[in-house]
């Protein structure tokens, strides 16, 4: 069994929803990067999504960006994050690891070379965030590349709900797919909006063997669990998990994932 299908067994087993917590690989620097892996860990984080920085990360927010800014400005050469992600699976080997990616640096790197790094660091599965916004032409030969391996592509909803993506989820998302929360007309959200409910039913309704995920805008226990009361899964948390790791307070940054990990004990 998949390592992140087997944790998100145990975690449903438990009562509990999952939290997915955002590394950004390589701010302030890689070493921290192996230092923040231990950190969540031990914090509570039940998969971590480890994120290769961008120059062009234009599904994710300005923090994120920055972060990978920052990430670049400290290593550009992007052979010793790999190398990295190697040796966070070696010291956790049982620890399922997804990983996060956007479309510059895969074709940068040449999408055959690229996936290679991926299976060499034993990964469970792997995400092109904007993969919504790719051609065809790309994604075939990313997953032609993947498939061989096992490594599941994780699909991404974005937000408007896109209807015409509905068919390749039923047919292809495996462990868990991640649907991006509805924002207000300013692109912001100050709460979870309960009209995620239908999204999360509608993707429900598919019959996938993948979890719902829901993401963005989740920056607290109590937009935990406004998410989870809507049906979700589990939740993805990122942006504010980047900012707090720029404020280099690491021991307030594990208090913060055990508060929000507490929040996915809904029945507790």
């Amino acid at each position: 069994m998949n390592r992140i299908a087997d944790r998100l067994a145990k975690v449903k087993a438990r009562g509990e929803k999952y939290l997915i917590c955002l590394l950004p690989l390589g701010d302030p620097d890689l070493e921290s990067s192996h230092e923040l892996m231990n950190l969540f860990l031990k914090s509570g984080a039940d998969l971590v999504e480890v994120a290769m920085p961008s120059y062009d990360p234009r599904c994710d927010s300005r923090q994120i960006a920055q972060a990978g800014l920052r990430a670049f400005q400290s290593e550009s050469d992007l052979v010793p994050y790999f190398e990295v992600l190697r040796q966070m699976r070696s010291d956790h080997p049982h620890e399922p690891l997804e990983f996060m990616f956007y479309s510059d640096i895969l074709q940068k790197y040449g999408i055959r070379e690229f996936v290679g790094e991926i299976i060499s660091a034993d990964v469970d599965a792997a995400l092109l965030a904007d993969s919504v916004l790719m051609p065809e032409k790309v994604l075939e030969e990313l997953d032609m590349y993947l498939k061989p391996s096992g490594i599941p592509r994780i699909r991404f909803m974005p937000h408007p709900f896109d209807e015409k993506l509905l068919p390749d989820f039923r047919a292809n998302a495996r462990e868990f797919v991640i649907l991006q929360s509805i924002a207000d007309q300013g692109g912001h959200r100050p709460f979870v909006d309960p009209a995620n409910r239908s999204l999360v039913q509608k993707l429900h309704s598919l019959n996938m063997t993948a979890a719902v995920t829901l993401g963005y805008g989740i920056n607290s226990p109590e937009r935990v669990r406004e998410a989870l009361q809507i049906g979700a899964d589990g939740i993805i948390v990122g942006t504010v998990l980047v900012e707090m790791i720029h404020q280099g307070n690491f021991g307030v940054l594990g208090d913060f994932i055990r508060e929000l990990k507490r929040a996915t004990l809904l029945e507790k």
